[in-house]
């Protein structure tokens, strides 16, 4: 790749990932070959989407600095780095990333023996022979009993079966006790993401630090990358774009999902909700500060950084304010505040996202237990394990979505090979295709054992994905998602896919890209019927008007008069005395009493002259769309 920027200094994209484990190869190349036309301004993802997100955050904000496209040439050669194998044989580096800790190095080496192997009587096989070598002294014992059984019974049939059942029974609970114990005092995982000492090679943690540091343009030594230091690289808002300013203009904007377990719902990284509201008060915020201990932490993220969180963060110290809502400081000691937003290192971002369950530890970090009754002395904190983000969401297309778009978000979607479609991408080439839906065939396997594995596999694919699967259906979504079909033995939990897997892997990202590039890109249509960035613009500002259409009635009416309710220029007049007004600390005063009548009006009058003017404008919406409310999460 050429070191010399070559995209227009103004033409911008956003860029979402989904995640999948290893399938993540597939976007280091789609990201370079993007790049070459487009400057990043969003950039979210989860899991395995986490990680090519934060290296392509760290090369646009070289190309924003510097104007070298060397960090998304690094990006480009992460493939072949992957897939590179000692000359001798033996693991892929990809597989080198993920280093067990002593207690769960049996149970990762079954994982592995799994590796690959394709029906259900080969994974039988290869999973008794990895348990019965990654507990052969279980295993020992119980052929010393076998043989006993036949001393003293003279029978081999009884020297079998006591075999049998004595193998059976010691090695699986092994198998108990190491996921019970050793797997739970792991963070609930196998890896941490950490190098196991005397390992040569790099863990998942530090690789990715260093990754991000040289794509940034950074010394492994200098501060990690910071959300801050993308919010501040050069180069954003260009000149043309006016844009109106709500709240801090951030140039680059990295964004990801991590899933809170004990809290039960996603969290967006960084944590912003905390940084707004740490002095209100009373009515601060409970559920956006998180807080961290030292000794915990450092089994996650290599030394440079923790000395960064270290430097940046402060130790808890009750707010006076607050003592009857918030623990003492006596609870709360050995706790540090995780660092404001702005010097979050994104490599934190990335590691809390990509917690794959059970491969990798889940991290902990601690808040406050709001559920137990107010009062000096009762609140307590309690640890939060965050795990990975594609619980929630695996693949957040609706990450940076605006009513109207200033510019295309590009999603790139992972999906299983389609038997009938022998195109292993797929980006619906007009309006009127790409909203049938995704199916799980699990009913058509042959085996009855497949199609229950494939009935279970559904029902959690259904509880993790159905937003995603419903809203990539919508009009002005699907037709900038582009959908990338994998083989079986292509990422996924295909830790250690044959170089030749994962060249294949990465050249289909390749082609991902050229589809966007060729329908969006171009220059714009011209004639009667608009296509790419045109027709994307047409179909969003459509899907706006028929949301509006939809909830505006509602909202006339209810601004309107009622016999079964207060008036609202009353409750207008009534919140201008109260000091205890919903949602303020104070009486409001006459000037936003005034504002708030008037923005009544003006609604009421809005929705009121907006009804038939829709009705004259026929855009059809396949399927449906609906503005809901929901809060910021």
């Amino acid at each position: 790749m050429s070191d010399q920027d070559p995209c227009p200094a103004d033409r911008f994209c956003d860029l979402v990932m989904k995640g999948g484990v290893t399938s993540g190869v597939v976007y280091p190349k789609a990201i370079s070959r993007l790049a070459k036309h487009y400057r990043f301004k969003n950039i979210g993802g989860t899991s395995a989407g986490a990680i090519a997100a934060t290296v392509s955050a760290a090369a646009e904000y070289q190309r924003r600095r510097t104007g070298s496209m060397n960090g998304f040439a690094i990006l480009d050669r992460l493939p072949d780095e992957l897939g590179a194998r000692p000359a001798h044989g033996g693991r892929s580096r990809l597989l080198g990333l993920f280093q067990p800790q002593p207690g769960t190095k049996r149970l990762f080496s079954v994982l592995t023996g799994l590796l690959n192997r394709g029906g259900t009587l080969s994974i039988v096989i290869h999973l008794t022979l990895g348990l019965l070598g990654a507990y052969w002294m279980r295993a020992l014992l119980a052929l010393v009993l076998g043989l006993a059984a036949v001393y003293w019974s003279s029978s081999t049939l009884a020297g079998i079966l006591a075999f049998a059942i004595a193998c059976a029974v010691l090695v699986l609970y092994g198998v108990y006790r190491d996921v019970t114990v050793q797997a739970t005092q792991n963070g609930f995982g196998l890896c941490t993401g950490m190098t196991e000492p005397g390992n040569a090679e790099e863990a998942l943690a530090p690789w990715l630090y260093n990754k991000i540091q040289e794509a940034a343009g950074l010394a492994g030594t200098d501060d990690p990358l910071t959300f801050g230091a993308l919010w501040d690289a050069p180069g954003y808002p260009p000149e043309g774009y006016d844009l109106p300013v709500v709240g801090p203009v951030r140039s680059i904007n990295l964004q990801m999902f991590t899933t809170n377990l004990s809290h039960g719902r996603p969290y967006v990284l960084p944590l912003e909700e905390g940084d707004k509201v740490r002095n209100l008060g009373q009515h601060a915020a409970t559920q956006a500060r998180l807080f961290y201990r030292r000794e915990e932490l450092t089994r996650y993220l290599p030394a440079i950084v923790m000395r960064w969180m270290e430097a940046k963060s402060v130790p808890y110290k009750l707010d006076p304010v607050r003592a009857m809502w918030d623990p003492s400081n006596s609870d709360g000691e050995g706790l540090f505040e995780l660092p404001p937003a702005r010097d979050f290192p994104i490599i934190l971002a990335a590691r809390l996202s990509l917690s794959f369950p059970f491969l990798f530890s889940a991290v902990p970090l601690w808040a406050i237990d709001y559920d137990r009754a107010q009062g000096i002395g009762n609140r307590k904190f309690n640890r939060c394990w965050f795990s990975d983000g594609g619980l929630s969401s695996n693949f957040p297309i609706h990450m940076f979505d605006g009513l109207v778009p200033l510019w295309p978000t590009f999603g790139i979607s992972l999906e299983s090979k389609l038997k009938e479609r022998p195109n292993m991408t797929y980006l619906p080439s007009n309006y009127y295709e790409g909203y049938g839906e995704r199916w799980q065939r699990f009913d058509e396997a042959e085996s009855p054992k497949t199609r229950m594995g494939g009935f279970l596999f559904s029902l959690i694919n259904a509880m993790q994905e159905w937003n995603d699967n419903t809203l990539s259906r919508m009009p002005g979504v699907r037709d900038r998602v582009v959908r990338l079909r994998l083989n079986p033995e292509e990422g996924g939990l295909n830790l250690d896919m044959p170089k030749s897997a994962i060249t294949n892997v990465a050249a289909r990202g390749v082609e991902a890209a050229e589809e966007l590039i060729n329908c969006y890109a171009a220059a714009p249509s011209v004639g009667l019927e608009r296509t790419g960035w045109d027709q994307q613009r047409w179909v969003r500002l459509g899907v706006l008007l028929r949301m509006l259409e939809k909830r505006l009635p509602g909202v006339r009416v209810a601004l309107g008069s009622s016999p079964q309710a207060t008036d609202w220029k009353t409750l207008i007049q009534e919140a201008a005395a109260c000091p205890n007004t919903a949602g303020f600390d104070r009486p409001i005063t006459p000037d936003e009493a005034q504002a708030l009548e008037q923005m009544c009006d003006l609604l009421s009058d809005f929705a009121a002259k907006f009804a038939p003017l829709a009705q004259r404008f026929p855009f059809v919406a396949i399927p449906e769309p609906e503005l809901r409310v929901r809060p910021t999460l």
